[in-house]
């Protein structure tokens, strides 16, 4: 793990044994150490070590998705993406010290299904997803929430721009998993081929 500026690098390889206890994880997050190890080889404690060690080393990450939308519990039917435009001198740094200190609302955990920080043209940007039941719901949690809050952190001119796209339907997350094609029962359906599970 190497420091640049302010965000760490991992720079670890992943050797073969980790690759396929990976693969494993990707099919079924809740897999069992002993499972892996029937279907890998790969002897059940150094299953347990590796996995330790990739937790640690903030490679792997468990979460759960509940899907909301109109396949799923039809809480959520209408999703668009912001994509927010800092002025020049908001620094991808500074927003990140912010998000750090500030807490997110109950709103703002609610209907923000996903946010990454990058940046366009030179200036620091936010793409956010965010769900509600109706699109004139999002425009109003936009505005009455989230456009406020980054004014009193960053300043009332801090935004100079906003573009929304409308997003229908989920396509590929997080590289492996396919809604429409590879997934069942909450997990990646079983006989997918190792060959079409992604990691590096």
């Amino acid at each position: 793990m190497t420091q640049k500026g302010w965000f760490s690098i991992n720079t670890d390889e992943i050797d073969q044994q980790e690759h396929f206890i990976i693969k494993e994880l990707i099919k079924n997050p809740r897999i069992s150490d002993n499972q892996i190890s029937k279907n890998t080889g790969v002897p059940v404690k150094t299953v347990n070590r590796k996995r330790k060690i990739l937790e640690k080393k903030g490679l792997l990450y468990y979460f759960t998705y509940l899907n909301n939308g109109p396949h799923g519990t039809s809480v959520f039917t209408a999703k668009q993406q912001y994509i927010i435009t800092f002025k020049l001198g908001i620094t991808r740094k500074q927003i990140i010290e912010a998000m750090k200190k500030e807490s997110p609302t109950k709103i703002e955990l609610k209907h923000i299904a996903e946010c990454s920080l990058g940046e366009r043209d030179g200036h620091a940007i936010i793409a956010m997803t965010i769900e509600s039941r109706l699109i004139s719901d999002i425009i109003e949690i936009f505005n009455a929430e989230i456009a406020p809050k980054f004014k009193r952190v960053f300043g009332e001119d801090a935004i100079i721009k906003t573009d929304v796209l409308t997003l229908n339907v989920p396509l590929i997350m997080l590289h492996n998993y396919m809604p429409l094609t590879n997934m069942a029962y909450g997990k990646i359906k079983e006989g997918w081929p190792d060959d079409l599970i992604f990691v590096d």
